[in-house]
């Protein structure tokens, strides 16, 4: 891994005593404007007023980043570009240099809000993004009969963007990709998790629109040969917005350009490439990929051969068709739990005090039917990518990391678990303790044929919360009530909300948290694992009280229960104990959660199973329906097919072979080969 991956930093904060530099730079401005701010300067010159104000703001509550030199440089220089705007009818500035003076700091007051290393994008990529947002400028310009107003508010945006992404990396850990986009509600739901802090790089873009609006001002009175014409400005204006369309739309970035994004670590890619020829490349991305190979007819062919193997190995075994004459008269109920961020740490490392990890659910059940790794291809963020995998049985493998089916495809066309259990009469519900919108799961959920889905209002007022969010042991209590409250047997998929990030809360009682200090993290990150851990544990004690209580249930029930991802911390962690080391390896450690499968009932035929059984979020469904005798379809034998052939679990970044062994998908595999024709087949070329 390159060394600027590594995001394990000391932010220490601020003195509110900071605070009086901008405040003693606003009240000086007060004092000067007063009885020379006429009308018209107050909308140029209020940015820079409210710069300093919330800046004040933001260090008098101690949530600054201490940069003393950098706060008084924004207190000197806001105050210097009022003067400029003071002046601009009188400066009469050539229209050129004002238009790219302003279009150098619109562009560096998106980039300075978050890229680090902003001296290192490649010249091809800084010209890129100049002509985008001079283009653009330039079409603003011209349009509005040269006034500086419109291209101000387009400053003011791109900030916004650069914000967007300073959080979402500060958060999240990854870069802010096409498909977040659509999922700006499920960003904008949970937003209110997390801690704000102003740090030195948002102090500097500060800096940067501070003066393109300033320059902005002088737009509306450059130098200008000639009486206006309204129809050559409109023509110039067009010719500056086609160009700019055409830069953004025609050239594939990849091979013109050299664009490229790793998207286990994009935020490496975006720095290098600047924000918009990364986005942009990352939208050109979006296509599924037909793979090499691919016609109906091979697909079919390939189907039918995994298909046999499954038949050849299990679909026709004894145990196979007990387990299947068991799950008809049966009917058990199916409870899907995928946790929140729930995963095991101690794979990592050992953190300094003995973490040994969820000790229940890794050590603690020792009559499950499977339990293992648990493959995913998503970090840090992107639960519905998980649920994704697992409810169709697709991988992003060849989907596309960079894409959120969830949001972006109509998944009635796709196949689905609960479109299975509901053909043999179960009835199917979905459960996630927030709001529907997350995600776009009220609709995705209904795409996928859940009978109903339940969010955050059908919970009541006095749910169980364990770290601001509705706890694990509420949902389980729910999903029991739900079983007991019906004789038709039920598949429940409860996606839990307690872990989720941040984990700076303080919302955990200090008896709760472990205690820890692991050298080489800060202190705002040693908390955060603290809080992290402490989630984890509730989440092995709730899942602990579920299985006690079904152990003496009346009625036949299935419990499987995954984590969906890691959160961004493993990223400091895993950095911290294994650098260096190759890139898939590095990777993989912080893509495997874990998960279980166990029954209240003997399952016939599972005593053949081999418990410990690795697995990837596309590959468990289909397992499951296999272990407890439950109908299986074509697609699903293939899948059952590809791990009888040898790939254990796929995800994102690679693929695992019967001895454990992780491969780049890079390494060609007939398996993996048939796997994305059928894949493409099944969902690629319906969307």
């Amino acid at each position: 891994m390159m060394e600027d991956d590594v995001r394990i930093t000391t932010m220490t904060m601020g003195s509110p005593l900071w605070a009086l530099l901008p405040l003693a730079a606003l009240v000086f401005l007060i004092i000067y404007e007063r009885g020379r701010v006429e009308r018209k300067d107050i909308l140029w010159l209020f940015p820079s007023h409210l710069m300093l104000t919330t800046t004040t703001i933001w260090y008098a509550l101690g949530i600054g980043i201490d940069s003393p030199l950098v706060l008084l440089l924004v207190s000197i220089l806001a105050p210097l570009s009022c003067g400029l705007i003071y002046r601009r009818e009188e400066m009469h500035l050539k229209a050129p240099i004002a238009l790219v003076a302003t279009t150098i700091l619109a562009t560096l007051s998106s980039e300075l809000c978050w890229n680090e290393q902003i001296l290192g994008i490649g010249p091809q990529f800084a010209l890129v993004e100049l002509a985008l947002i001079g283009g653009f400028i330039g079409f603003l310009w011209f349009v509005s009969g040269r006034k500086g107003a419109p291209v101000a508010i387009f400053c003011i945006f791109l900030t916004c963007v650069g914000i967007c992404q300073h959080y979402v990396l500060e958060f999240r850990g990854t870069s802010v990709l096409p498909s977040d986009v659509l999922a700006f509600g499920t960003a904008l739901s949970v937003s209110t998790s997390y801690t704000y802090t102003l740090s030195q790089s948002l102090l500097l873009a500060e800096v940067a629109l501070d003066w393109a609006i300033a320059f902005s001002s002088l737009l509306s009175h450059t130098q200008r040969k000639g009486e206006p014409n309204f129809v050559t400005d409109l023509v110039l204006g067009l010719v500056s917005l086609g160009l700019t369309a055409a830069l953004a739309f025609v050239p594939a970035y990849g091979p013109t350009f050299g664009a490229y994004i790793d998207y286990w670590w994009s935020k490496d890619w975006y720095s290098r490439q600047g924000f918009f020829p990364s986005f942009i490349y990352a939208c050109q991305d979006l296509e599924i990929k037909r793979p090499r190979g691919f016609t109906p007819m091979a697909a079919k062919d390939r189907t039918e051969k995994l298909e046999a193997v499954y038949e050849k190995e299990r679909g026709s075994s004894d145990d196979r068709r007990a387990a299947a004459t068991q799950f008809t008269g049966l009917r058990p109920n199916v409870l899907i739990i995928q946790n929140e961020t729930f995963c095991d740490l101690s794979t990592i490392a050992d953190m300094g005090y003995g973490y040994e990890g969820p000790t229940y659910m890794l050590r603690g059940i020792d009559d499950a039917l499977l339990s293992g790794d648990f493959a995913v291809s998503v970090f840090g963020g992107g639960t519905c990518n998980t649920e994704f995998e697992f409810l169709c049985g697709h991988s992003l493998a060849f989907v596309g990391t960079s894409k959120y089916p969830f949001s972006m495809y109509d998944l009635s066309v796709s196949d689905s678990l609960p479109r299975d259990f509901g053909a043999v009469g179960y009835t199917t519900i979905g459960m996630h303790p927030n709001v529907p919108t997350n995600w776009n799961r009220r609709r995705a959920y209904e795409g996928l044929g859940f009978d109903q889905f339940l969010a955050i209002d059908d919970f009541d007022e006095d749910a169980e919360l364990f770290h601001t969010h509705v706890s694990d042991w509420a949902t389980y209590e729910k999903s029991l009530d739900l079983i007991k409250d019906t004789d038709e047997p039920l598949f429940i998929f409860d996606v839990t909300m307690q872990n989720h990030s941040g984990y700076d809360t303080g919302s955990i009682p200090e008896d709760l948290m472990p205690p820890t200090k692991v050298k080489g993290l800060s202190e705002e990150d040693d908390f955060e694992l603290r809080e992290f851990i402490a989630c984890i544990n509730e989440s092995d004690k709730a899942l602990e009280k579920l299985i006690g209580a079904l152990r003496d249930f009346d009625e036949p029930v299935v419990v499987v229960m995954y984590g969906d991802h890691h959160p961004w911390l493993s990223d400091n962690l895993n950095d911290l104990f294994h650098t260096p080391e190759d890139e898939l390896t590095h990777s993989e450690r912080i893509h495997n959660t874990s998960y279980i499968v166990w029954a209240n009932y003997d399952v016939k035929g599972a005593e053949n199973l081999d418990r410990l059984d690795h697995t990837s979020a596309n590959l468990l469904a289909a397992t499951l329906l296999d272990t407890i005798g439950a109908p299986v379809t074509d697609y699903q034998k293939a899948l059952l097919g590809v791990r009888i052939e040898g790939v254990r679990a796929i995800n994102a970044n690679g693929w695992r072979d019967a001895d454990d062994v992780w491969h780049p998908l890079s390494e060609r595999n007939e398996t993996v080969d048939d796997l994305a024709i059928i894949e493409y087949e099944t969902f690629g070329v319906k969307v």
